[in-house]
């Protein structure tokens, strides 16, 4: 009976004490005594971790491990029922997620590969199991049944087999292969539960149970991986763990293997194992040492050379071998060797080896003279001991040429014997040979090789092609893996090769792999031995994958998306920086759902949007074409888009430099300053360069493009601001750095946490990849900049980077590689600073030079078209498409003919480099000029041409390196132009070629016909470099139909690409994309998958959303799919995806294609197919994803109103919270509350002092939108403040400045509202600004809401209405909002942040501070309003005085920006004067206001005595036309009495202030004053000791006479104003005019007319009957009679003023405005009229005369003053009439009645009727005079 377990026996808590887990245990021992393993099993692992935990630690562990092992089920059918499948998921998983550095050796790759194979292997093995059976069948039992079996496997079924590696099975192999998945399960479930029972993981398996490494995270081991060395650091001699490891019956002697040597023993091991053995016998023997008898024939003597051996194997059977030097294992010394070439019959053995001998003979006498020795171990036996030698310099003779001439005349190539590895026989060697398994060792490196492997710093290794630079790029990482490896204690070293070629990608990983499980043979058993040479045989032989090399993006599948998800289990990473970039870029660009489907920012481009990067096919076939039109025609003649490009990426954008530019790029001027040393190609050009770069941009902007250069910034940029995701690499190799920019090795260098662990490898002098320009001099110095510099995350090395030159070439022979150094030494000669500098190369083997046909060559070209045809590894090289299109469209079509740019990365024996200097874009004197600066014995420049017009060589020059160094062999230059002459004398002249004699026949040099695998081999070559025409054309030749068919697909592809035409590049995307469905239809392989999704791809572009859907699916692309759909907006079809193929979707597209699914049906849409399974669930998802409007419209859409709110709220979108909560009708507290939300956002923004119309009615403002919210709502449902708080609000959005803002704030006031009030007010009185313009009457009212305002403020200063900062409405008004712990919060950029802004939060108990601080606040704001206010009135139009010479003339001034008024004459009466005056009065209301607050008392008098001058400026007008005080009506003033009480005060106050100082200046300043307020005191009246004030000494001015008691000025001024005293006043007067500096003409002006009224009574001898006078003269009419001298006198004072005013000269005297000519005429009308009134009233002739004489009128001739004669009573009375009729003509258009005929009533005089315009007063006396003025007495 079976017996359940007991999960509560293995309870943590039960299982921690010893007694419990005793009980454990036997409970477990019952249950599999009387229960099958299966249930035991299932019910461990229905306990996480309790089955790992377990096995640790079980005593019987062993005897379950066997009966788990022994029910291992034989049907698979069984197998994916029972426990196995959760099992191995469970303990795989667990293996695979502790950190790698505990594992020993390969275990850790061995873990992720059988992880992999473990999450694949059951879909795979379902499908198998229903095409193997027909019948279900008990346990453990197999029934096959093929009747009805169908064998058809679905594309998607195809690609999960194709992971595990299976090709679609047919009826044969069915079996077979379920068979060979079951015994893999098997042994990896025996892998697995062996590991558990392993002591080393006895802590992880009980933490996983126990708990304790839940709470782990990356972060913790990242510290662990930190901490833990490195296995390099530990085991500094890194050539000893690529040592090959001792073999049992082996000799000392190391035997060396070649290639040849090795191919031969695996041909015999295949073909007869007997006597493969009997080969290994025979290397044995010479392992030992034994050189003798048999084994030791001498093929040639020493005379010959190196001595080359032979041993017997049987009697046709020959090892042919050399006694050789190679470096011991640890690279410090030689040791003798046993070379082995191959394995020969007797006939071989004739030709091959003396040549051999020579050849090893030009490696140096001590290289013959230690293989010649020996050292005799056991004498008399043969046996010899290896000799060691101390390390020597290796010596090359390269004279000796591989090619052998037979004696038949024909050649044959040799030099496979010394371009062949020479690998060390080993364990690995020999289980490999017993596996029959092709192996790959590590093989014989150079010193130089080993240095660079074995270096303890990072490193640069700069060498040409074929020196060996990648070689030892894998060894180094194949070094440090094996260290880990063979080292415990230490972490696994994170190691990143990367290149920008997927191709180089590729290989180098194959190369490293091979490697790594090669050398994994040495440890493999037998039956392992067997299993793989089984698997061999049972494959069939694969042709070559065929994928997209140009695919740099998507190089490695299966690679993570992001950087940060890479683990330890993906390293060694080979990868391409393309890749490498978008996975550092999705990592910057998180899973942030507002970025899904934005690809506006160059990472979101860089991540989702393939199709706008500008790489340089794209910039060649779209942008150049466009760009070309905008080149001078001399750069577009000179420079191609090859240069152009590079120039753009590598210097104006990709340069350090311009990393640290304003947005990556060199500005114009910047770019123009490079040096022309370092950037020679546009040295000449770089203005027309720039600007054609710039043409590039903003095409580059219109169609939404980025290059390289743009997405390396971008990521650069972003790790600037946040660290790398993920943890950084141990080591980083980058090879062929130079086809990256400057600026991509800044990101490189960042992703490396070890500063010794650099790799770079590369050479400048041939670059592949368009837009690198730098140099390794240049990397250097960026890399220790940026390490010393900080700038980025990097750690700085300790020790000195080594740099490497690699010199030798390994690929070509000495012929070619003499003529290429050549050229590389013009270029370093006369351009040192554009590529760096090496020393010379060399090669290992002699060759033919270089052959130069100086003749045309078309009938060479002619006999391609016929029977003859170029071979296979030859090409004709051209220099552009152009060309090639020229022989074409001459010759026809060629096969084998390449553009330069084309033939760059690939390598053919043969190369015929056409007519490269004639097509030439430099001229024959460019060629000669350069050439002619070298001397006869070197190349050394004479003068610097880099900056010249010569430049353009150096492009030249390149492409020449690149098209003699495509050529491993031969070299055939044909060209006749004569261009090529000077580089042809050249090379003649160093004796590197051999020029053709006339009449030499090319064809001789065509190679024989090459066979198909030939032709296969070089299609394969041309199409891995993305040369897919020429690629088609060969597999084509080679009748390789399937590949001519893929090659031809991408073909079409390209030509699509390069197609412009919107219509016809659509129909060449269509072509391409059928073919590719046509490959894939023709494909059983894993290439079928790849062909559909190039196919989905090129139908994506033709916009055939349908049709690469279709693709997309047949390739088990659903993402790809599903993007297609949303791209159409097919939404319903992406649901439908999401819903049937989850499983087939990565977790990142399934996201996104939800969020988008979301989105769109988001506005109230359904999808076909609910995508959540309740509305609970759905608004989860939305909050989570941020899509806050879906979720809001979800919420409204079931009445859900509150929370719609509440998710507003939580976006900071009050406005919308608003709206969702007036959708709510049927609850009232809805609408309170969106009240409340609204007032809050406006109160928010709109608080006290701040610009709040501004604010209203920006229409991007919450304020401006939730005005408009609430506009709708019927006020009267709410609260009455409520409502006013709206209305204010929308008031001030009309106009701040209404009246209808003012009542609602008296409405605040009434209600209490002191704080709402106090708002209103303010925005009321924010119209300062508009005051300039504003007419008087409507000053006048503003004056008085001012006033209403600053009444306010100063009560709630003065505490005299209570005002508490904590009632809510001052502080909504105030910025003051609630916070935590009942303390305060002072809002940012409110009234009272900036005094809180160090102390924002104030508790409840101090708002009696808070207070003191607002008031504090408010009266400075009080202050500053008032000065404003005062400011602005005082430019307010209505304040000013009229314009002089618009009252003059009756029309606007010329002068610009005039300031005054410029009423007309008519408009000035008396209402416009008093209203004048009203505002003054109103104003001192408002400034005494201030002053009895906030007044300052040092500001008070300046600003007391400045108000009343101007008061006096408007009472005392500049002419009588605007007015006089005779028209002042106090009825007109608002608040006369208390304005008039004010002004009284001041005077008082004024008086004191008053002193004169000894300057002339000062003292009529001084006198200036003296008049103003003497004549306001007399307009205001009130008790005022004028008099007795200024008699007081220091307020005394002196006349200069000798002192008196009478001897001041300043009382007889007093005295004439206040006592009508005429004699004081003409006296003051005169000692004005003769004395004063800088007076105030209008004052003065003033004090003469009112010194002239005081002697109206005396002018007339009936005294005020019938005079003529203005009515101020008679505003108090009892003046004395005043003598006629003193008359006189004020008529000669008035002479001398008016002989002032008329010279022009009168700014010298007095204080005229700027441009005061209109001012000074003003006055002077004033003076004149003044003298034509005393000159129509006065009898005396005698003063009649002086007055003629000072208006220049004709003089008086009077003989007897007393006795006057008819002719002088004419002349008076014209006198009279000329006066009046002045006066007349001045009064013309006045609309003030100045003039008044005094008529006295008895009549005894009689008065004639002046003018019907002049009234007549008629008076009886005095007194009645002012009655009948109508004058109202001053308060």
């Amino acid at each position: 009976m079976a017996l359940s377990l007991n999960l509560d026996t293995f309870s943590v808590l039960k299982l921690q004490t010893e007694e419990g887990q005793h009980y454990a245990f036997e409970h477990l021992n019952d249950a599999l005594a009387v229960s099958h393993i299966e249930d035991v099993v299932r019910d461990l692992l229905s306990k996480p971790g309790l089955f790992v935990y377990i096995l640790s630690v079980f005593p019987n562990a062993t005897s379950m491990h066997l009966k788990i092992i022994d029910a291992f089920p034989s049907d698979p059918r069984i197998l994916q029922q029972s426990s196995i499948p959760p099992l191995l998921s469970t303990i795989s998983s667990f293996f695979f997620s502790l950190p790698s550095d505990i594992y020993h050796g390969d275990e850790s790759r061995t873990i992720g590969r059988y992880k992999r194979y473990v999450a694949d292997v059951w879909p795979a093995m379902a499908i198998l199991s229903s095409i193997a059976y027909g019948t279900t069948t008990a346990r453990n039992t197999m029934v096959f049944d093929f009747r009805e079996r169908n064998t058809t496997v679905t594309a998607h079924d195809a690609t999960i087999l194709r992971k595990l590696n299976i090709q679609p099975p047919t009826e044969s192999n069915i079996a077979e292969i379920l068979e060979d998945v079951m015994a893999m399960i098997s042994q990896i479930l025996n892998f697995f539960l062996a590991l558990l029972s392993d002591p080393r993981f006895a802590g992880q398996c009980k933490d996983v149970y126990f708990g304790a490494s839940g709470g782990q995270d990356d972060e913790g081991e990242m510290e662990v991986a930190d901490i833990l060395p490195l296995a390099h650091t530990q085991a500094p001699q890194l050539e000893a763990t690529l040592a090959a490891s001792n073999i049992d019956r082996f000799g000392e002697w190391t035997i060396l293997m070649s290639s040849t040597a090795t191919k031969h023993l695996f041909q015999w091991r295949r073909g007869d194992a007997k006597m493969a053995e009997c080969v290994l016998k025979k290397i044995r023997q010479l392992s030992r040492g034994q050189f003798s008898g048999n084994n030791y024939k001498m093929l040639r003597g020493p005379s010959h050379g190196i001595p080359i051996f032979q041993a017997e194997i049987l009697s046709n059977l020959r090892l042919v071998y050399q006694i050789d030097c190679a470096l011991d294992d640890d690279g410090q010394a030689e040791r003798q060797v046993v070379t082995v070439y191959g394995i020969y019959s007797h006939k071989e053995l004739d030709h091959i080896w003396p040549w051999l001998s020579k050849l090893l003979h030009g490696r140096g006498k001590e290289y013959r003279k230690r293989c010649m020795l020996r050292e005799c171990g056991e004498p008399g036996k043969g046996v010899y001991h290896p000799a060691t030698f101390p390390l020597r310099t290796e010596e090359f003779v390269t004279d000796q040429s591989p090619i052998f001439t037979h004696e038949n005349g024909s050649n044959e190539d040799f030099s496979w014997l010394m371009s062949s590895k020479y690998v060390k026989l080993s364990t690995a060697y020999l289980n490999g040979l017993r596996a029959e398994r092709e192996v790959q060792l590590p093989f014989q490196l150079t010193t130089k090789e080993w240095q660079i492997v074995q270096c303890p710093t990072s490193c640069y290794v700069i060498g040409r092609s074929g020196t060996g630079k990648t070689t030892a790029v894998v060894f180094r990482m194949l070094g440090i893996q094996r260290a880990w490896e063979q080292v415990s204690g230490v972490r696994k070293p994170r190691q990143l090769f990367v290149t920008r070629f997927p191709v180089l990608a590729a290989k180098v990983e194959e190369f490293f792999t091979s490697l790594v499980e090669s050398l994994a043979l040495a440890g493999c058993t037998e039956d392992e031995l067997r299993s793989i040479r089984y698997q061999i045989q049972s494959t069939k032989q694969q042709t070559p994958r065929m994928v997209d090399p140009l695919n740099a993006l998507n190089y490695r599948p299966g690679t993570p998306q992001k950087y940060s998800e890479l683990s330890d289990h993906d390293f060694p990473l080979f990868i391409t920086f393309d890749q490498l970039a978008r996975m550092v870029a999705a990592d910057i660009q998180v899973d942030d759902p507002n970025s899904y489907g934005r690809h506006d920012t160059i990472i979101g481009k860089v991540i989702n949007d393939e199709s706008s990067f500008i790489s340089y096919e794209v910039f060649k076939t779209s942008y150049w074409p466009r760009l070309r039109v905008t080149c001078q025609s001399s750069l577009a003649r000179h420079f191609g888009a090859w240069l152009v490009f590079s120039e753009f990426m590598g210097v104006i954008k990709g340069s350090e430099k311009a990393f640290h530019s304003p947005n990556g790029i060199l500005d114009r001027q910047t770019y123009v300053n490079l040096s022309h040393r370092t950037y020679p190609v546009f040295a000449e050009d770089r203005h027309p360069l720039y600007n054609v770069f710039e043409s590039y941009s903003k095409l580059k902007y219109a169609r939404r493009g980025y290059d390289m250069a743009d997405r390396t910034y971008a990521i650069l940029k972003a790790l600037s601001c946040n660290p790398l995701k993920g943890q950084p690499v141990d080591y980083l190799y980058v090879d062929e750095v130079q086809d990256n920019l400057i600026i991509d090795t800044i990101l490189l260098r960042m992703l490396c946490r070890n500063a010794d662990g650099l790799f770079w490898a590369g050479d400048t002098a041939q670059t592949i990849s368009a837009g690198s320009s730098f140099r390794f001099a240049d990397l250097k110095l960026l890399i220790h900049r940026t390490e010393v510099e900080g700038n980025v995350a990097t750690q700085k090395s300790c020790a000195k980077p080594e740099v490497f030159e690699l010199t030798v070439n390994y690929r070509s022979h000495s012929g070619v590689v003499n003529c290429a150094q050549l050229v590389v030494k013009l270029i370093t000669a006369f351009w040192a600073d554009s590529i760096d500098t090496l020393r010379p190369e060399r090669a290992t083997l002699g060759g033919p030079k270089p052959v130069f046909f100086a003749e045309r060559h078309e009938a060479f070209l002619a006999s391609l078209t016929g029977d003859q045809e170029l071979g296979a590894d030859q090409c004709i090289l051209v220099r552009d498409a152009a060309a090639r299109e020229q022989i074409k469209k001459r010759f026809g079509d060629i096969i084998g003919i390449l553009t330069l740019q084309e033939s760059k990365g690939l390598e053919f024996d043969d190369v015929f480099l056409y007519n490269f200097f004639e097509d030439s874009t430099a001229a024959w004197s460019q060629w000669r000029i350069v050439l002619s600066e070298c001397s006869d014995r070197d190349i050394v420049p004479s003068r610097d041409i880099g900056a010249s017009p010569h430049s353009v060589l150096l492009s030249e020059l390149k492409n020449l390196y690149v098209g003699i160094t495509r050529a491993c062999k031969k070299l055939y230059i044909l060209d006749g132009s004569r261009n090529s002459g000077p580089m042809r004398e050249l090379w003649v002249k160093e004796g590197l070629i051999d020029v053709a004699p006339p009449g030499t026949d090319i064809c001789q040099y065509v190679q024989k016909p090459s066979g198909p695998e030939q032709w296969a081999a070089s299609g394969y070559k041309l199409f891995n470099t993305g040369q897919f025409q020429e690629a088609a054309r060969r597999f084509e030749r080679a009748k390789y139909l399937r590949q001519h068919q893929i090659a031809e697909a991408y073909r079409l592809r390209e030509v699509a690409i390069s197609t412009l035409q919107a219509g016809e590049r659509h129909e060449a995307f269509v072509a391409a994309a059928e073919a590719f469905v046509q490959c894939a239809g023709d494909t059983l392989d894993a290439e079928k998958t790849g062909f559909h999704r190039e196919a989905a791809k090129c139908y994506a572009l033709a916009d055939r959303v349908h049709k690469a859907v279709e693709c997309y699916i047949a390739a088990d692309d659903f993402s790809g799919a599903a993007e297609q759909y949303r791209k159409a907006g097919c939404f319903d079809e992406i649901v439908q995806i999401l819903s049937r193929h989850p499983e087939k979707i990565t977790e990142s597209c399934r996201n996104k294609l939800l969020y988008t699914c979301v989105v769109h049906y988001s506005n109230g849409l359904r999808p076909p197919i609910p995508l959540f399974s309740s509305l609970e669930s759905e608004l989860t998802y939305l909050e989570s994803q941020g899509l806050s409007e879906a979720r809001i419209y979800l919420l409204e859409s079931r009445r859900r109103f509150l929370e719609a709110a509440e998710v507003h709220l939580g976006l900071g979108q009050r406005c919308g919270a608003i709206k969702s909560l007036l959708k709510d009708r049927r609850n009232p507290d809805a609408l309170q509350r969106a009240v409340n939300l609204a007032l809050d956002s406006l109160w928010q923004e709109c608080s006290f002092d701040k610009p709040v119309q501004d604010i209203l009615q920006n229409r991007e403002s919450d304020s401006y939108k939730v005005l408009n919210c609430v506009r709708a709502i019927p006020l009267e449902r709410l609260e009455i403040s409520d409502s006013g708080q709206i209305r204010f609000f929308c008031a001030v959005q009309k106009s701040p400045f209404a009246e209808e803002v003012y009542q609602i704030g008296e409405e605040f006031s009434s209600r209490g509202e002191e704080a709402m009030a106090l708002m209103a007010f303010n925005v009321f009185s924010s119209q300062l600004a508009t005051l300039h313009s504003t007419r008087a009457a409507e000053l006048d009212i503003f004056l008085k809401r001012f006033e209403r305002y600053i009444r306010l403020l100063i009560s709630i200063v003065s505490n005299e209405i209570p005002f508490r900062v904590t009632d809510s409405k001052v502080m909504r008004v105030f910025g003051i909002v609630p916070s935590h712990d009942r303390s305060y919060s002072v809002m940012a950029g409110t009234f009272l942040h900036r005094k809180f802004l160090q102390n924002r939060y104030l508790s409840t108990e101090i708002n009696d501070l808070l207070m003191a601080q607002l008031q504090a606040q408010l009266q400075a704001h009080l202050r500053k309003k008032l000065q404003d206010e005062n400011n602005a009135s005082l430019t307010s139009r209505a304040f000013s005085t009229h314009c002089p010479y618009s009252i003059m003339h009756g029309c606007y001034c010329h002068k610009k920006h005039c300031n005054q008024q410029h009423e007309r004459r008519l408009c000035l009466n008396a209402a416009s004067y008093n209203m004048k005056i009203n505002l003054h009065l109103q104003q001192i209301r408002i400034l005494d206001l201030m002053f009895s607050v906030v007044g300052s008392h040092g500001e008070r008098p300046a600003s007391m005595t400045a108000a009343l001058d101007r008061l006096y400026a408007a009472i005392y007008c500049p002419i009588y036309i605007e007015g006089s005080n005779a028209d002042l009506d106090w009825n007109s003033i608002r608040n006369a009495a208390g304005c008039i009480r004010i002004v009284r005060k001041w005077i008082q106050k004024t008086i004191g202030y008053l002193k004169p100082t000894g300057q002339p200046t000062n003292y009529t300043s001084y006198l200036m004053s003296v008049i103003r307020v003497t004549c306001l005191h007399t307009t205001f009246g009130g008790d005022c000791a004028l008099r007795e004030y200024v008699s007081r000494e220091r307020c005394r001015v002196s006349y200069g006479e000798p002192p008196s008691t009478d001897d001041n000025v300043s009382a007889d001024i007093v005295a004439s104003l206040t006592e009508s005293d005429a004699i004081r006043g003409v006296s003051a007067l005169r000692f004005l005019l003769q004395n004063g500096v800088r007076m105030d003409l209008l004052v003065v002006c003033n004090f003469a007319e009112e010194v002239c009224s005081t002697f109206v009574s005396s002018l007339h001898p009936f005294g005020l009957h019938n005079l003529l006078v203005p009515r101020s003269w008679i505003m108090n009419p009892n003046k004395p009679v005043v003598r006629r001298d003193t008359i006189q006198s004020f008529l000669h004072c008035l002479g001398r003023l008016m002989n002032i005013l008329r010279s022009g000269r009168a700014h010298t005297r007095f204080n005229v405005p700027q441009d005061g000519e209109p001012f000074v005429d003003l006055i002077l009308a004033r003076m004149c009229r003044m003298l034509c009134i005393l000159g129509y009233n006065v009898r005396d002739v005698g003063l009649s005369k002086t007055i003629a004489e000072i208006l220049l009128l004709p003089t008086l001739e009077v003989d007897d003053p007393r006795n006057l004669s008819p002719r002088t009573q004419r002349q008076i009375f014209d006198l009279r009439r000329l006066c009046l009729e002045t006066i007349l003509a001045l009064d013309d258009d006045s609309a003030i009645q100045d003039l008044i005929h005094l008529v006295h009533k008895n009549g005894c005089y009689p008065a004639s009727l002046i003018s019907l315009r002049i009234p007549r007063l008629v008076f009886e006396d005095v007194a009645d005079i002012s009655r009948r003025m109508n004058r109202a007495p001053a308060f």
